[in-house]
């Protein structure tokens, strides 16, 4: 049983979060907001300080800096 304990844990440890996005290994500290790197949409920094997803810009608009903050124009 202890053995059970201690190898569950070992495997949470070395754990690393894992990402097919090209943003998934982009650090940040929200909240914070940024174009994605093809300006078809935007990214939300979330609480554990990784850029996820935040959405796509709709039709014929790309993701641009307006005030330092992303906008679908």
């Amino acid at each position: 049983m202890k053995f059970s304990a201690i190898l569950a844990f070992a495997t949470a440890a070395v754990a690393a979060p894992w990402s097919t996005e090209p943003w998934g290994d982009l650090e940040c500290t929200p909240p914070a907001y940024a174009c994605k790197p093809d300006f078809t949409g935007w990214l939300v920094c979330n609480v554990d300080g990784w850029f996820i997803d935040g959405g796509n810009c709709d039709g014929n608009t790309w993701c641009q800096y307006i005030d330092g903050l992303p906008y679908c124009v």
